[in-house]
């Protein structure tokens, strides 16, 4: 994750599934086409904070409608690399989530998922609906985040309760904090989920809606 980047869905509109793209891509470093997809994320977190992205996560995810990039987000895997949102822990993210479950998970099953961007808040959270399987396909079990405070309104709504770890703290990160712009207005929250659990809510909440 960048050492410099809020996390963000634009929250206007819930677009229309009928339109919705229906296949995520997903751009490691050096991939074709991942040059448009982080002007995209940059883009829109300069239009929504003012903020000035120029890193990003090793590995972003993409979706498309009518050949524009519509919503984009990226991913780290904690045990390759140290979290962005471990800046704001007073411990290693695998020691803050233990007591939440049965036994401390390893870093190799944990994820953060960051640089949340769409056009729509519609867009997006069918990006998060491709994201969720296509991570625990790679075997992850842990989602970990920084939200902010509407983010995390969504996913209430949604019927998701994400534990809360810790409250994002601007002053962990020294000047940097200078490039976020208004993002920590926002309130935002490092939070995580257990992701086969969220998995089997939203597979019983779009059977409900089948």
């Amino acid at each position: 994750m960048s050492r410099n980047l809020p996390h963000h869905f634009s929250s206007g509109g819930t677009g229309t599934l009928a339109t919705q793209p229906t296949r995520m891509t997903v751009h490691p470093p050096g991939a074709e086409g991942r040059g448009e997809v982080e002007s995209f994320i940059a883009g829109v977190y300069r239009h929504r904070f003012g903020a000035r992205v120029e890193q990003f996560a090793t590995s972003l995810v993409s979706l498309r409608e009518g050949g524009c990039i519509v919503a984009a987000a990226g991913y780290r895997d904690a045990g390759a690399e140290p979290l962005f949102l471990e800046h704001y822990l007073a411990l290693p993210v695998e020691a803050v989530l233990a007591p939440h479950a049965a036994r401390a998970p390893a870093r190799t099953c944990i994820v953060e998922v960051g640089h949340l961007a769409s056009v729509q808040a519609g867009q997006g959270w069918q990006l998060i609906a491709r994201l969720g399987p296509h991570l625990a396909g790679l075997g992850y079990r842990w989602v970990v985040s920084t939200l902010t405070q509407e983010l995390r309104r969504l996913l209430l709504r949604m019927g998701i309760a994400p534990l809360s770890l810790a409250p994002a703290d601007p002053a962990t990160l020294g000047e940097a904090a200078r490039h976020w712009g208004s993002y920590y207005e926002h309130r935002p929250v490092v939070v995580a989920g257990h992701l086969p659990q969220a998995l089997r809510h939203l597979q019983r909440r779009a059977a409900r809606s089948a």
